[in-house]
């Protein structure tokens, strides 16, 4: 199993309702993230503590599209990811435990303490999962680290084009702007090449 724990950064430092709006946010993320992907949400992904996320998949396609949303959203994030065992105990995320729970806090703890350099993502792997989940989790920070090199703007469009399938005369309408600038702005990124290798990934 695939565990992901998504640490919002300084989402503390917010007022009362900023907070609140921050909270409804992340939590209509997640919803929409399991509506979409509910057969691979092994549980119901969960807001822990007011500023934390919690996921148990099978597979990368929930994990890369809740990165998307959220990096387009402009919010900043430390996330761990981990696999192994799992205990499922109820139907949320925040009810179930084991390895992959546990590897994937120990990721994140690292990447927190870390003094002299600063990551966004840090995953472990259990020698006892299965290669496709080890690869998923793989896939997951190869995916995220693509991102992470696009302008929000870029972001945008990409997501269109990948997760929503539209075509540039639909986004560019979705924007309000010129085809023109769609696809000189998607010309610049890897989305065209994204969308190729998950879509072979899929298969």
């Amino acid at each position: 199993m695939i565990a992901v724990i998504v640490d919002i950064v300084a989402s503390r430092d917010v007022d009362t309702r900023e907070r609140r709006n921050l909270y409804e946010k992340l939590q209509g993320l997640l919803d929409l993230t399991h509506n979409r992907y509910r057969e691979h949400c092994v549980a119901i992904p969960v807001l822990t503590q007011g500023d934390s996320m919690e996921l148990l998949v099978n597979s990368w396609h929930p994990i890369v599209f809740l990165f998307h949303k959220l990096l387009i959203e402009e919010l900043e994030f430390r996330v761990g990811l981990g696999t192994g065992e799992i205990m499922i105990y109820k139907e949320k995320a925040d009810e179930c435990d084991g390895p992959a729970f546990w590897n994937a806090r120990e990721a994140l703890d690292e990447i927190k303490n870390m003094k002299y350099m600063k990551r966004s993502a840090g995953f472990k792997l259990d020698e006892n999962a299965s290669d496709s989940k080890n690869n998923a989790v793989i896939n997951s920070i190869l995916f995220f680290t693509t991102l992470l090199g696009l302008s929000t703007t870029q972001r945008e469009h990409c997501y269109y084009y990948i997760w929503e399938k539209k075509r540039v005369s639909e986004i560019a309408k979705v924007m309000k702007t010129s085809k023109g600038n769609i696809s000189k702005t998607l010309s610049r990124t890897p989305c065209y090449l994204i969308e190729r290798v998950m879509a072979f990934l899929s298969k």
